[in-house]
């Protein structure tokens, strides 16, 4: 501890002798804009421009750039701070851990990490644990290349054979679902956007019911139901939540007899339907 303060205080004494010209902050642009709220109500919101869900527009493309140039200009005095204090993390984290194995229908199911490895390995072994192990999605693959990536829900059908899941590469809560042929390992061609990840497979190992978010506000509005081979443009809807205050859900209970809607007020309303 007394090290990392005499570092601090002497990066701090860098900072302070080197900042006689500091690095000019960008100005951003004001755009007037009126937002209407549902109940009646106006504002003007000058920075509303600066809300580019698609990542499209390049003026605020560049406004993010120079923000982050004048930060990594403003704080490069403390990178040697920054590396020492990463490295005393880094090195209190066991790098190739593991999660506790869970048995599910004959298979044992964990995630591990391995060593310099920032996303985990899904994987399941037949039996018991000291069986073959079987590589479910392998996340560091899956994230190579991408500024962002999370795996939400995934989920084994009732078989053991197919394999869905939902992912996120942007980082906005809009997940895609996607699905793998297990014995194969195969990625079949259905794909589902706009999903909050939650998800769940029907008895029949070729219906999924997953959860669709409002694609501007991201609230839970729509349970809806795929068949594998079929677009999921022609996915029908099971249920509807209508009032905005109510986050939806969807998981199966324990004894697997039913799948569930959950409806979480302040009251923690919930249904349940046959699998």
């Amino acid at each position: 501890m007394k090290s990392t303060l005499c570092l601090l205080l002497a990066s701090l004494m860098t900072t302070t002798a080197t900042a006689a010209t500091p690095p000019v902050p960008p100005d951003a642009a004001k755009h007037p804009h009126v937002v209407k709220a549902p109940f009646g109500a106006t504002r003007n919101d000058d920075y509303y421009w600066l809300r580019d869900d698609k990542r499209e527009n390049k003026d605020m493309l560049a406004y993010l750039q120079a923000e982050n140039a004048y930060a990594d200009q403003l704080l490069a005095p403390l990178k040697p701070l920054e590396d020492t204090l990463y490295k005393e993390i880094v090195g209190r984290i066991k790098q190739d851990d593991s999660s506790v194995p869970a048995r599910e229908r004959g298979y044992w199911y964990y995630s591990r990490f391995e060593t310099g490895q920032d996303y985990p390995i899904h994987a399941r072994r037949k039996g018991s644990m000291e069986a073959a192990e079987e590589v479910l999605l392998d996340v560091t693959a899956m994230a190579a290349g991408k500024g962002y990536f999370s795996v939400g829900s995934m989920e084994v059908s009732q078989d053991n054979q197919l394999l869905a899941w939902a992912d996120d590469d942007v980082g906005r809560r809009q997940y895609t679902i996607r699905f793998k042929d297990l014995a194969t390992g195969k990625v079949l061609p259905d794909v589902i956007t706009g999903s909050s990840g939650d998800l769940v497979w029907a008895d029949d190992n070729r219906t999924v019911l997953y959860v669709e978010n409002d694609p501007e506000t991201l609230l839970t509005v729509r349970v809806k139901k795929h068949v594998l081979g079929t677009p999921a443009s022609a996915d029908s809807v099971v249920y509807e939540e209508k009032d905005d205050s109510f986050y939806m859900g969807i998981g199966r209970t324990r004894d697997d007899r039913f799948i569930t809607i959950g409806r979480p007020d302040h009251l923690h309303r919930a249904g349940a339907a046959p699998a």
